[in-house]
């Protein structure tokens, strides 16, 4: 890739099961509305990592989220703060802003002084993270996209064989975004369509994830935009009958007997969800179990 920086010996990386199990992966969810979330857990069956995050830089505008899970001690209030203008000093920014290469870039090499920037004292020194990867994707002109994977300070830093799987995948990654972001789901770049259903797509996608396997997810996701038992058999590659057990089991797993049942629940969890970011289940259940607990106490 032009402009990655990342360091490995030359010739030393090598096709493994692990880059053609995501790169299938990648391919497989190109398009869906879950593309995001999908990505990044395929990355975290592979590496190991404490926050992960996915911006479009466009224009002068502020970057704007597509993806986050950071695990840090400051949680979202550290995205919001980034988000207000720190954002700005950012070294991956600047590059990006900067640079026209794509590539994957670590945060140490484009930034050998870090410790001593303003960025670093003002922000990224509360964050707590110690090592940092982007991969920074262009759409066009105007637009790039950056996946970042970050370590904290109380992980180790990434290591020489988990680099060189990175940069093996760089060019499989920049494509399967360029297909889904630019040429297949645009609007998720554009801003199209109203605050609420933005919301409420992000709240299905992440719907069940604290608690259900993969395939429960994807099937109750399914279930909820509506699909037929036929349908997201299609969806999914897989048969009927499979989709049937799954959603036996997850019915099972959420103490739910119908679809109805399934439509209240995610309604109700959505309504007590403190975020659009988080599985909104999480929180609604301890919530219930609590409610539960104190009933059962008087």
């Amino acid at each position: 890739m032009n402009g990655s920086i990342a360091t490995s010996e030359p010739g030393a990386v090598t096709q493994s099961p692990a880059i053609n199990e995501l790169a299938m992966s990648l391919i497989g969810n190109i398009g869906r509305m879950d593309f995001q979330e999908r990505l990044a857990e395929a990355l975290k069956q592979h590496v190991s990592v404490d926050a992960g995050l996915i911006l479009l830089y466009r224009g002068e505008s502020a970057p704007k989220i597509l993806f986050n899970d950071w695990q840090t001690h400051r949680g979202l209030s550290d995205i919001r703060h980034y988000l207000q203008g720190p954002y700005r000093l950012d070294p991956f920014y600047q590059l990006a802003v900067e640079n026209e290469d794509d590539g994957l870039y670590r945060l140490s090499q484009i930034a050998p002084s870090f410790d001593r920037t303003q960025y670093y004292r003002e922000y990224y020194q509360h964050s707590g993270l110690h090592d940092e990867f982007n991969f920074i994707v262009s759409l066009d002109d105007a637009s790039k996209i950056a996946i970042s994977l970050g370590r904290k300070r109380t992980s180790i830093a990434f290591s020489e064989q988990e680099v060189q799987l990175l940069e093996s995948l760089a060019p499989i990654l920049r494509t399967a975004v360029i297909r889904h972001f630019r040429d297949l789901r645009p609007e998720t770049l554009d801003g199209e369509g109203s605050a609420l259903q933005k919301a409420l797509a992000q709240a299905i996608g992440n719907f069940g994830r604290s608690i259900l396997t993969e395939r429960e997810c994807q099937v109750a996701q399914l279930v909820l935009r509506g699909y037929s038992v036929k349908g997201a058999a299609t969806q999914l590659g897989i048969s009927p009958a499979t989709v049937k057990l799954h959603r036996r089991n997850l019915y099972s797993k959420l103490d739910i007997t119908s679809q109805t049942a399934l439509f209240a629940l995610f309604i109700d969890a959505v309504s007590s969800a403190r975020n659009v970011y988080e599985d909104p289940l999480s929180g609604y259940l301890a919530k219930r179990g609590q409610l539960t607990g104190e009933l059962a106490c008087n």
